[in-house]
Order: C-alpha cells, then structure tokens, then sequence
C-alpha cells in the first residue's frame, strides 16, 4: 500500500503502473501535509482509515 497526497496521485499512480507489484493499492490524502495544523492532518487520516481499509479488504 502506498500513501500519496492529492498533489502527487497523478505521479504516484504512473510510477505504480511501471513498478509496482499489479493490483497495488494506493491510498490518497489531501495535500499540504507540511504546514497544515496537526489537528487537520489528523483529521484526514481519520478520513482515511476507510480508505485503507477497503484497500486492504480489496484483496481478500
């Protein structure tokens, strides 16, 4: 499973696609993370445990 920002998908998704294992799963935050209140950020990645978790669902 790979994490990315909304900033870098595009990219993170054209590398998977030449070298990552198949059915790779990426999991997509919002960007900044860098200079974003820590509050927000752990918001998001609360926002993101169902994300991760259908990921991880996804190839049982």
């Amino acid at each position: 499973m790979v994490f990315a920002t909304t900033a870098f998908e595009e990219l993170t998704r054209q590398v998977a696609a030449h070298s990552a294992p198949q059915g790779a799963r990426i999991v997509v935050v919002p960007h900044p993370l860098g200079g974003t209140p820590s509050e927000v950020v752990q918001d998001w990645g609360a926002q993101a445990c169902d994300q991760v978790l259908a990921a991880l669902l996804a190839g049982s």
